[in-house]
């Protein structure tokens, strides 16, 4: 194998190893605002489901890793600069927040948007035949959390108007 050719297979690599970090990144994000999450909420149904969410997205962050892990490569083990600012956004908004059940729900859903974006370029991303495989095999599951938190969302602000207007 010439040496240009080695350098193409390295870089090609990394490039792969890199956009699956990514996937690894946004969902530690969500990991993390769902832990928090999961200790903040009142409801024990929404600490259950929070902690469902959790070993979902750590089930998924695990084998993404090991993809990686089987290139030789290092996995990601934290989120992104963007996740950090958006949790320390969503924890101030949740501690000023009247209904902190509804708060946590809202924000946690603006985190399965990004994940579901995210994961939806990765399907889409034909230069990249690994990645686009790995997402591939998540993407009914995420779409699933994303839908799941999005009606949710649409429910607990119903009830939380309700419970306002009967106070």
């Amino acid at each position: 194998m010439s040496t240009s050719s080695t350098i193409s297979n390295d870089a090609s690599k990394h490039a792969e190893t890199a956009d699956i970090n990514e996937l690894i990144e946004v969902l530690n994000d969500s990991i993390a605002f769902y832990k928090e999450a999961s200790e903040g909420a009142i409801r024990p149904d929404l600490k259950a489901l929070f902690h469902r969410m959790i070993a979902a997205k750590t089930r998924i962050t695990e084998e993404l890793a090991q993809a990686i892990q089987l290139n030789g490569d290092t996995a990601a083990t934290s989120g992104t600069l963007a996740g950090s600012m958006r949790k320390l956004y969503a924890e101030v908004r949740t501690k000023m927040a009247l209904d902190k059940n509804y708060e946590y729900v809202a924000q946690l859903e603006e985190f399965e948007d990004q994940i579901l974006h995210t994961f939806q370029a990765a399907v889409g991303d034909e230069s990249n035949i690994e990645l686009c495989e790995i997402a591939g095999r998540y993407m009914t599951a995420v779409k699933v959390d994303h839908d799941l938190m999005r009606d949710l969302k649409i429910v607990t602000l119903r009830t939380s108007r309700l419970d306002r207007i009967s106070d």
